[in-house]
């Protein structure tokens, strides 16, 4: 059973396309999307290509890191959830 959950959140090779249809079909994701490309655009032509690269790739790294502590936390926070329901569930 783990492996199959694994696979299903972890080793799933259709995620990155159905999280991105997923964000797609948000509104207020399409929005800032475009605000970030355009903003991004504005800073790379100040700044210079190579250290605006360089600024996405650290910040997009700390992001993932943030946004994966989140998940983790609300991981631990279900699970204490499901098992005060436990015993109510028959």
């Amino acid at each position: 059973m783990d492996d199959q959950l694994k696979t299903l959140f972890v080793d799933n090779p259709y995620l990155a396309e159905q999280v991105c249809t997923f964000c797609k079909s948000i509104p207020e994701f399409r929005e800032a999307e475009r605000e970030f490309n355009a903003v991004s655009a504005q800073i790379a032509e100040k700044l210079g290509k190579e250290l605006y690269f360089e600024f996405e790739r650290s910040q997009s790294w700390y992001m993932a890191r943030l946004v994966n502590a989140y998940y983790l936390f609300g991981l631990g926070l279900r699970q204490e959830v499901i098992a005060a329901l436990q015993p109510e569930v028959t």
